[in-house]
Formats: C-alpha cells, structure tokens, sequence
C-alpha cells in the first residue's frame, strides 16, 4: 500500500488552515523545503497535496490529466465570476470550448494585434507626467484592460477602465477569501459583501454584454477576436456559441487577458527599478533594436534580454501562483497515495525556487534564460492540455509595453515602500507600486 505524503502536522483540528490564511506562500516554501516533493496538508477538513516535482506535475498535468478535473473549491469561486467558460469547464465542454477559442489566439492572428496594442500603450504613456508619483500596478492594470478591451472585443473601454479595476479586483479578493474558508456561506445568502459582489460582476456584465449586441447588430462586425468567436461553428455539430456563452468567454478572456499581464507587468517594473544593472540593460537594447520608433512584430526577436527579463519576472512571480486540481480517482504521486477527491496544488512559485532546478533561485538573473527552460521545471501558463491558449497574446504584450515604457521613461520606486507580494487569485504587488517616471 501506498504511504501518506508527510506533511505539517498543524493544529488538532484545523490543521494549517491558519497558516494558510496568513503565509500561504511561506508555508507551501516550508513545506516542500522540510518535506519534500509531495506534501501533505490539512486544511481543516480538506486534505491537499503539494506537488512540487517536474515529473510529478507532468503526471498530473500531462501523462494522467485525465484523471485530474477542475472540479475544485478555487475553480467555484472562479465559476462565480465567469460562470461555465474555458476556465471553469471539464470533460466534453472544454474540449468543444478550446477547439472553438484556439484558432482566435493563434500566434499568426495574435501577431496582427500589434498596431491596436502599441497604440493602446502610447495613448496611456501620454497621461504620465514625470516626477508625479504613479501606481505602476493600477497603471497597468488600466492598460492591459483597455489593451484586452480592443484587441479581444473590439471596443474603447478606457472610460470604464477605473471603475473595472476595482471591480475585477474586488470579485477576485472574495473569490480567494472563498477558497480559504472551510464552508464558505453559500451564494444565494444576502450580506453587504455579496451585494457588493453583485454590483461588481453586474457593472462588468452591462459592459460586456453591450460589446456583444453591437456586434450581433453592426452589418460589418470589427476583425476582433469576439468576432471570431461569435463566427465559429463546432465542426461536429455546427453549434456556435449562444449569446451567454459568448459573455462567460469574454470575460474570462478580459479577466485573464489583463489581470494576469499587469500583475506580470508590475513585477518586472519592480525588479528592474530594484537592479539597475538589468534595467540598463534592458534600456540598451530598445535603444539600439528601437531607437524612438514605435515597435514591429519583426523587431521582438531582438529584445532577447528585454524578453528574458520577463520571462525571470514570471519565475520569481508568476500571476498564476496555485494550479489546482482534484484527483478523480485514487492515484499515486512519488509513491503516495492520492485519494479520489482530494486537491492537488502545483504552486509555480515554490516550483520556480526549486533548488534542484533553480541555482540560486531568490536571485533575479534573467540570463538563466539564455537557454530554453524545459516546460516541467517552468510553466507560469501551466502545462499540458490546458496550458494557457493566450500565452502568445500575454508575451507579445509583455514585450511592447515594457520596451515602449523603457523609450520614454525610467522609473524608480518611491523610498519607504516596501514591494512584497499578495497572494489572491493573481499575485499581485502588495499595497501598489508606487513609482516616479523620469524623462529619459
């Protein structure tokens, strides 16, 4: 018979929960440093496993993905958000969903964004004013938005750019609050805080489902990737996607399509500004791929330190902190039994400080990258089937905003504040990132 992983033994009756609310990031550290590759944890009656191995998470991600579902307390919490999307859907659903939404972020279609994207940027970068303190992280945070807004539905938001980033930030704090508690109070429960909820997903609603009717109504629809996606037929049953599919897609599409790139895109602005070296750099090299000119497709493959920098930033802290999954049946993981219904957790960040596939791994070095990085040991969009269908649409981003900044400013970080990270659905920069733009 299999072993019990060894983990925390915790408190008597609620085990690491506590833990877990406060550090969940240092105990899963903890945890993998004293014990290992698979460990264990009680979370008052939920039983997880840490699995923090590169063969092991291709076993749960790849080789028996199918024995692993999404039916876990992070993707209901999620689900209350987006609804049934490519995010939140298992089996036979998401295998229609993602053959239906891949061609849209194919990497030919997600190159001819390029143009939306830099104007976007540059009509951003037009409202800093150097020496004025900024918040990098809401900066863009409102950019990658209006960004997603365009080049996925085909619609200016930068009107409503302020008031979505307090509401996608709000639903995806309860969201992470509702994972963290053992019995979370049911949906229908009126409190302040859900009616809060409500108002938040409603005002994201009447946006997007605006978006949606203009399109249905215009005779010629933008070439947008929403436009895609109301044209695309199953190939087995010529279905397409219904209006309310339609809604849960698009905003899971702006969800991830921003959220998760402006966390990315605040910490690399973070570390830069905290290693000058890198962040010379970094300037070095769009002065001399780019001068002043506004950046082409064909010039990102010469941004190989630019792209590195980015690529270390989502090693030290990628957006998606926790994979979740739950195990469908019983199986074995290093040797340890996994029992039908318990989660699995692959945290990227503890993965990424793996010692034994991370030298020095709390260090900021983008030349690990002067080499490819095997997929196993380094997957901030995750692995396997579900690897993250806009990865290509997120690096092209990534690249275009962090050289056009790099053109007009240099940014430092305001003394006194301290940039730590806050572990919610994303890992965002905790308190803000405050930071002065200087003229170049």
């Amino acid at each position: 018979m299999p072993e019990i992983a060894p983990g925390p033994q915790g408190g008597r009756w609620l085990g690491s929960l506590r833990a877990f609310r406060r550090d969940v990031l240092g105990l899963m550290l903890d945890g993998a440093r004293v014990h290992g590759d698979v460990v264990r944890f009680r979370l008052g009656p939920i039983v997880a496993h840490l699995v923090n191995d590169p063969a092991l998470v291709t076993q749960v991600l790849q080789s028996r993905a199918r024995h692993y579902d999404k039916q876990t307390r992070s993707t209901a919490a999620i689900r209350a958000i987006c609804d049934d999307s490519l995010l939140t859907a298992n089996g036979h659903a998401w295998d229609t969903r993602r053959r239906l939404i891949q061609p849209a972020f194919h990497r030919q279609r997600v190159g001819q964004l390029v143009d939306t994207m830099t104007a976007c940027i540059a009509a951003r970068l037009s409202t800093w004013q150097a020496g004025a303190t900024l918040d990098v992280a809401s900066e863009m945070m409102r950019l990658t938005f209006v960004i997603a807004g365009k080049a996925i539905l085909g619609a200016d938001v930068s009107a409503e750019s302020a008031s979505v980033e307090h509401a996608i930030g709000f639903m995806l704090e309860r969201a992470y609050a509702r994972w963290g508690r053992m019995a979370p109070m049911p949906g229908w429960v009126p409190s302040p805080e859900r009616l809060r909820f409500q108002r938040a997903r409603a005002s994201v609603d009447r946006i997007v489902g605006r978006i949606i009717a203009e399109h249905r109504a215009a005779t010629a629809p933008p070439s947008d990737l929403l436009t895609m996606l109301m044209e695309a037929r199953d190939p087995d049953t010529g279905a397409g996607f219904t209006d309310a599919e339609l809604r849960n897609e698009a905003i899971t599409m702006l969800l991830a399509g921003h959220e998760t790139t402006a966390s990315a895109l605040s910490w690399t602005f973070a570390l830069l500004a905290a290693h000058p070296e890198a962040a010379a750099r970094v300037r070095a090299e769009v002065d001399d791929v780019l001068g002043q000119r506004t950046p082409m497709l064909d010039d990102l493959p010469r941004l190989t330190f630019t792209t590195q920098a980015i690529q270390e930033t989502m090693r030290l802290y990628p957006s998606i902190w926790a994979i979740e999954r739950r195990a469908v049946s019983h199986d074995v993981i290093g040797g340890f039994a996994i029992p039908a219904g318990s989660s699995v957790i692959i945290s990227p960040y503890v993965l990424h400080r793996h010692p034994r596939f991370w030298p020095d791994p709390e260090r900021f070095d983008p030349s690990r990258f002067d080499r490819p990085k095997p997929s196993p040991a380094y997957l901030p969009f995750g692995a396997g089937p579900r690897y993250c269908v806009g990865s290509e649409f997120a690096m092209l981003e990534a690249r275009l905003v962090v050289a056009m900044v790099t053109q007009a400013f240099r940014l430092t970080l305001v003394p006194g504040h301290v940039v730590a990270p806050h572990p919610s659905l994303t890992l965002r920069v905790r308190g803000g990132l405050p930071m002065r733009p200087s003229v170049v």
